[in-house]
């Protein structure tokens, strides 16, 4: 007979008894517990692991660059541990006030959208229709910046590559910087209106001779659709909308890549991080194949929590 206190054991019952009826990205819970908990401490009993082993297991998640990854380890690890002394399969719960300072998160930096706060978004963004709706799918599915999307043009569309291109001249990097298709912005990028010019801006309000403007505004209205939508999720017609920046799509994909388990190097190649002293030397090809990779599972992933 197994040990019914061996880790691999438990957090088979905890997703399956608590997650599952409980946390509605539960699936992410399973991930990151399966991709940097049970490498570790799998054969270990439960009660065997304590303070100094979580201490370790972050230490190391933060000196790989995966900072947001350690985060949601010690988020899921203490509510997995509270679950397990209720059930007294242990005596305590080796996190409980577990002080980290360096994982404390950064207001400035902007904060990760929540599954509720993305379905609410993404369905509020399909109600705005052209161009802001559209406009503002593309940002959460790819975690380019505002201005990025917003100026683009045809002609940095490659259709044939499915990518799009933006230029030095209007990158912040100051350089060239691709961005490959996933399935569901190719389906976005495809439907666009196709103006009767040599070249036109993909999103405009004036039959594609200026980009789109009064950014304000959209977000306004953006804000308004999903906060409508969201009342309906939670079942609360009173329900506020938490504030947030557009920002705030780029430090989703950039924390939901590292629950989906892609290295900081791809995720600073998706973002488009440029690293001190290569600005010079980077080759916009690069980590292609896995910046395409790792956009076609993020997209996947919004669509999973959005349906």
């Amino acid at each position: 007979m197994r040990d019914a206190t061996r880790l691999e054991d438990v957090i088979t019952r905890f997703i399956a008894q608590e997650c599952k009826a409980t946390v509605k990205s539960w699936k992410n819970v399973e991930r990151i517990l399966r991709l940097y908990v049970l490498p570790r401490w799998g054969d270990w009993p439960i009660a065997d692991i304590r303070r100094k082993h979580v201490h370790a297991l972050l230490d190391d998640l933060v000196e790989e660059g995966k900072r947001g990854t350690a985060r949601e380890v010690r988020k899921h690890l203490s509510r997995l541990f509270n679950w397990s002394v209720d059930r007294e399969l242990v005596d305590m719960n080796p996190i409980y006030r577990l002080q980290r300072k360096d994982l404390m998160p950064n207001p400035d930096a902007g904060r990760a959208l929540s599954d509720d706060e993305l379905k609410a978004i993404w369905r509020g963004a399909g109600e705005l229709g052209y161009p802001f709706g559209d406009y503002y799918r593309l940002l959460m599915l790819t975690g380019q910046r505002r201005a990025e999307w917003a100026g683009a043009k045809r002609s940095d569309i490659d259709l044939d590559s499915g990518s799009l291109e933006i230029p030095r001249a209007r990158y912040k990097g100051r350089r060239d910087h691709l961005v490959p298709f996933s399935t569901p912005v190719r389906q976005i990028v495809d439907r666009l209106p196709e103006w009767h010019r040599k070249d036109y801006c993909l999103f405009s309000t004036k039959s594609g001779l200026v980009p789109i403007s009064g950014f304000t505004q959209g977000k306004r209205r953006l804000d308004e659709a999903a906060r409508e939508v969201l009342r309906e999720i939670v079942r609360d017609p009173n329900h506020v909308l938490p504030h947030y920046r557009v920002h705030d799509f780029r430090v989703t994909c950039e924390t939901r890549l590292a629950q989906l388990g892609f290295s900081q190097d791809v995720r600073d190649a998706v973002l488009g991080h440029a690293k001190p002293g290569l600005q010079r030397t980077y080759n916009k090809h690069d980590y292609m194949e896995e910046k395409h990779a790792a956009l076609e599972a993020y997209a996947q992933h919004i669509m999973e929590v959005v349906a």
